[in-house]
């Protein structure tokens, strides 16, 4: 069921974590930093799309990425029809010790 027109909001958090991951990725190869933001954003264009993937935290979701170790965490608002990216956290964090970032 594909459900259009939803709303896109990133929070400053999820754009750094973004930026940080791409900087990594790029740092190793490359190349691959731009091809780890590509598929984060093909991955935000989808949610706007079809939303409603598995929630996993009360009214939190999560989206897995393909081809990198990474996590989509949103949220959707279906009255306001919005989908706020909440953050994007890499599979092998330990969430105990992974800093805030705002």
């Amino acid at each position: 069921m594909a459900i259009n027109d939803f709303k896109l909001q990133i929070l400053s958090r999820a754009k750094l974590e973004v930026e940080e991951a791409s900087q990594y990725y790029e740092s190793k190869s490359k190349g691959l930093g731009k091809v780890f933001y590509l598929e984060f954003k093909s991955y935000s264009k989808t949610l706007k799309n079809i939303p409603f993937f598995e929630e996993k935290y009360n009214i939190v979701r999560i989206l897995p990425l393909k081809k990198f170790p990474y996590t989509i965490h949103f949220t959707v608002d279906e009255n306001e029809k919005l989908v706020s990216i909440q953050a994007v956290t890499s599979n092998y964090q330990d969430p105990n010790t992974t800093r805030i970032k705002l």
